[in-house]
């Protein structure tokens, strides 16, 4: 219990700034009645400033064997608002009835009711159904089949089950599943994104931390450090995702502008030179006085906080299946108390490798000495290299082999690359680091031709030399086959004129680090493209994250990018086929074939 008044207070003090939303019996108010003909009058009154989608209303006959039937379907007409059909007022639905077969007397029958709808502050409900039981007197009622239209006779028997993304799935899971299989769930899929490239470069950083407390540091002390951090990371990405899923926005995005990554980028570099010993990184003195005790109290955590925090929202900004599905489930239900312990639950997970590695960094940290040289110098390399990292994605690709071919030239010299091994060290340590760090200066000067010949794939970095010029420009007409659009009304141009074709519409960043890998692993495979060439192809770049981008992404339900929607000849979306993060060609080429 006490855990629980916890929670509570914690989700009031989280949340209670947020605008109140209705709760969906509040939002809408479904009724069914017959009146004197006999006549089935459906209704939902929908509360002030919410709507309903007129293709997600519907009047089901719940029982096909109870002898009767739906005759006609009267449905009122719907307005457009948002690009979409709905209902602003609430919807009056008529039902004509008959009887099919020997049926007579008073006969009761079911209809259900089914509805979804979303409030104007942003607020999309999940799809909701009441059932009614009525009494009909068939002997008033002519004999009749029933309607060829199968939308509007839904039955137990008809009804088809339309297939559903991995981030539904998940949502449901949220909806169905109990407390404790949701947070192992979450806590699992959390694990399984640690694996991802979106929480490697936290490993430098939180390792860098440790190392800096120099002999100071104890085990208990790096484990306390470590959970500090994933803790705040945790708590990041738990409030940037419930306030994503609430207003459809981005939060993550609005770190990823140039002048910040420069700034963090900047800041992982002056962190690297104080690990090379060039200065060393402390508050003035008459500061440091002062907080001297409160320093001691707190060990260097509130630091460490902070560094994680801010870790989580512009080192690491990917969104995978198990977050969008977190995100579309506080998004039609309004519960951020649930989404947000199941986002908890998910960084957490994230974390763990994290704090195993902070520890691993803490117990076995050497000595002070010339292990503690090699150790800083290591994490101040890798700070750089995080630096670069973050600084690639405001960068043309060219520039940024350039930067690296710098880091790992640099890396070769301090390596001894170019120092002499006496003959009889043939076999000594020192020679196995001078021909690694030959190795690493091979690649480091690729890097720099691959650099200034145009080159953009730091795994291919002399493609342009070893390519020739016919094949080139055949792949550049590929990689340059995306429309790329940023609104919705350019998106409504291409749909209408897709000319009877399929239509991929990619949204993309250039700070998404998935998106980039996506264009290279899975967009240039052979057999990718050849069946993506059947299709239309469109990329939302949604970098800017301005408001004409935002209003793109909410109304398909984007949360971030990577993310990738099919259309159908029609101009349509194909529901529950979008991919949602990074997906290898082999099964992205299946998931093609199956459309």
């Amino acid at each position: 219990m006490r855990h629980f008044s916890f929670l509570l207070l914690f989700s009031v003090i989280l949340f209670g700034a947020l605008p109140k939303f209705l709760m969906p019996d509040e939002a809408f108010k479904p009724s069914a009645t017959l009146n004197d003909k006999q006549q089935v009058i459906a209704t939902v009154n929908i509360a002030k400033d919410i709507y309903l989608y007129e293709e997600k209303l519907h009047v089901v006959d719940v029982n096909s064997d109870d002898g009767i039937i739906f005759k006609s379907v009267i449905m009122p007409k719907s307005t457009d608002h948002h690009d979409e059909k709905v209902f602003l007022d609430s919807p009056i639905i008529i039902v004509n009835l008959a009887k099919n077969g020997n049926v007579s007397g008073k006969v009761s029958f079911e209809v259900a009711i089914e509805y979804q709808g979303c409030s104007e502050q942003g607020l999309c409900y999940e799809p909701l159904k009441k059932v009614f039981t009525l009494e009909v007197d068939s002997d008033k009622l002519q004999s009749n089949a029933p309607i060829a239209n199968k939308s509007e006779t839904k039955s137990s028997q008809s009804t088809t089950i339309e297939p559903s993304s991995e981030s539904d799935n998940i949502a449901q899971t949220l909806k169905e599943g109990s407390l404790l299989f949701i947070i192992i769930s979450f806590l699992g899929f959390g694990l399984l994104l640690a694996l991802t490239p979106c929480v490697f470069p936290m490993i430098p950083i939180l390792s860098s931390v440790i190392v800096a407390q120099g002999k100071n540091i104890t085990t208990r002390k790096a484990f306390m450090m470590s959970l500090v951090y994933v803790l705040a990371m945790s708590v990041a990405y738990t409030v940037a995702g419930v306030l994503a899923g609430m207003f459809g926005a981005n939060l993550q995005a609005a770190f990823q502008t140039p002048w910040i990554i420069v700034t963090f980028s900047l800041i992982f570099v002056a962190l690297s030179l104080s690990m090379f010993d060039y200065y060393e990184l402390q508050m003035p003195q008459f500061i440091q006085s002062r907080l001297n005790k409160v320093g001691q109290k707190q060990g260097g955590y509130m630091g460490v906080a902070l560094m994680g925090f801010f870790s989580a929202l512009i080192v690491g900004p990917c969104v995978a299946a198990p977050l969008a599905g977190a995100l579309i489930y506080i998004g039609q239900t309004g519960d951020a108390l649930l989404g947000g312990i199941a986002l908890f639950a998910l960084s957490v997970g994230m974390g763990i490798p994290l704090i195993i590695v902070g520890v691993s960094a803490g117990k076995f940290m050497p000595k002070p000495g010339a292990w503690m040289d090699t150790i800083k110098t290591i994490f101040g390399i890798m700070l750089i290299g995080v630096a670069i990292w973050m600084i690639s994605r405001i960068l043309p690709e060219s520039i940024t082999l350039l930067l690296w071919s710098f880091l790992l030239v640099a890396t070769s010299v301090n390596m001894g690359a170019f120092e002499s091994v006496k003959s009889e060290c043939a076999r000594c340590p020192k020679a196995i680091t001078k021909s690694m760090g030959l190795i690493i200066f091979m690649y480091g000067a690729s890097l720099f031709f691959g650099g200034i010949s145009g080159a953009k794939d730091p795994l291919r970095p002399l493609s342009e030399f070893t390519i020739s010029q016919s094949i080139l420009s055949a792949q550049r007409v590929k990689e340059t086959s995306f429309q790329k659009i940023t609104s919705i009304e350019e998106l409504n141009v291409i749909l209408k004129n897709s000319q009877g074709k399929k239509v991929i519409l990619d949204f993309y960043a250039d700070w998404c680090v998935a998106c980039k890998e996506l264009e290279r692993n899975t967009f240039s495979d052979t057999s990718v493209k050849a069946k993506m060439s059947e299709f239309v192809l469109i990329q939302a770049d949604v970098t800017a994250n301005g408001e004409s981008e935002k209003a793109l992404s909410k109304k398909y339900g984007v949360f971030g990018p990577p993310a990738i929607l099919f259309f159908n000849e029609n101009g349509k979306l194909i529901k529950g086929r979008s991919i949602v993060g990074y997906q290898d060609p082999e099964p992205f080429l299946e998931h093609l074939n199956k459309l």
